[in-house]
């Protein structure tokens, strides 16, 4: 039994490594969590075809021989349920039709007590057809509210580092506590937070469309007048060592979705997968439960706050044509201004991308 199980995930490293070569069958897969705490996949197998798909499962992504046959079913059922076979926090799993394999599958989001927006960016796929691994860098609204149900699934993520980006003001004023074995870093960005919506509800006719304009004019400041804590970021990520790393503000959508769009950048995800992670901040966001009265606000003031508290593509297009206006490609902007230089890419692709 061992040598069979041996004999079938080594012909499963082979054929990962050749079947988009292969093939013209792909398998998309994603798996979220329910409210019971089960794992739900979902899949579409691209040309639609008849049969059967295979479903494996494993508690740790470190090699495929880890994984374990779950169940089969029909490609046209398209989700199924799947009973957490350990803690219930990450599970990982893999699906095969036609000879053909997906990659490896996981919760993106991470559910938690009192931390919003918590979620891993990892699982998204290069242009040259290789995938980032999952559990290495994950992103969060404010820390400072965990509770210690929240403490103890961080620590459970095995989190090395903490990489706080809200202004020195907030930090003070919100202190973060942390396991002592995780270590934090303090980059501070100016993000949209609560104390700068403030100071714009001050301005009686600030609307929707002064907020977006303000919005992007602060994703052009961030770019340009916080280089040296983009760079500092680099340079931890290029030591092995800190990772798991945890990337973390008070929406944890604009400082660090620059940060995230950058990373992902830098090891080869397609401008897509980058929107598309960008703008998934808006479902794990609720205006309406801002630390923001707006109860008695006028109509277009409550359409400016929730267009500050939301993300939108309009504000990372701006501060990208901003940088390619002015250095040329993003790609000059990492190198040039963040010291983001070849070597340290291939080290980011080592440490971040799957090696089978």
């Amino acid at each position: 039994m061992v040598k069979q199980r041996y004999s079938i995930f080594i012909l499963l490293l082979l054929i990962i490594g050749a079947s988009s070569c292969m093939s013209t069958v792909k398998i998309t897969s994603v798996v979220e969590k329910d409210r019971e705490g089960d794992f739900v996949l979902k899949w579409e197998v691209s040309p639609d075809q008849e049969g059967n798909i295979d479903i494996y499962s494993s508690l740790t992504d470190s090699n495929l021989t880890s994984f374990t046959p779950v169940t089969s079913t029909k490609i046209t059922d398209q989700v199924m349920r799947v009973n957490p076979t350990g803690s219930g926090l990450r599970e990982y799993f893999i699906l095969r039709t036609a000879g053909v394999y997906s990659g490896v599958v996981a919760n993106r989001v991470i559910d938690m007590d009192n931390i919003k927006n918590f979620r891993d960016i990892g699982g998204y796929f290069t242009t040259d057809n290789r995938q980032m691994k999952w559990g290495q860098i994950y992103r969060s609204a404010n820390l400072s509210n965990a509770t210690l149900y929240d403490q103890e699934r961080i620590r459970r993520l095995r989190i090395r580092t903490v990489i706080d980006f809200r202004s020195e003001r907030t930090a003070r004023r919100y202190p973060i506590l942390l396991h002592p074995s995780i270590r934090k870093v303090a980059l501070p960005l100016m993000p949209m937070d609560a104390e700068k919506l403030d100071e714009q509800m001050n301005e009686e006719h600030f609307d929707r469309s002064d907020a977006i304009r303000y919005v992007q004019e602060e994703y052009v400041n961030i770019v340009e007048n916080h280089k040296t804590q983009f760079g500092e970021l680099f340079d931890l990520l290029t030591n092995d060592s800190n990772y798991p790393m945890l990337l973390t503000g008070s929406l944890g959508k604009d400082g660090i979705g620059l940060a995230t769009y950058f990373i992902l950048y830098a090891i080869g995800i397609p401008q897509n997968s980058l929107e598309q992670d960008y703008m998934l901040s808006n479902e794990h966001i609720d205006p309406l439960k801002a630390e923001i009265d707006a109860r008695n606000l006028s109509e277009s003031m409550q359409e400016a706050v929730t267009a500050m508290l939301s993300v939108n593509r309009s504000y990372l297009n701006y501060a990208i044509d901003h940088i390619k206006l002015k250095y040329g490609s993003v790609d000059n902007y990492l190198e040039q201004e963040l010291r983001v230089t070849t070597g340290k890419r291939n080290l980011l692709r080592k440490y971040l991308l799957y090696q089978f």
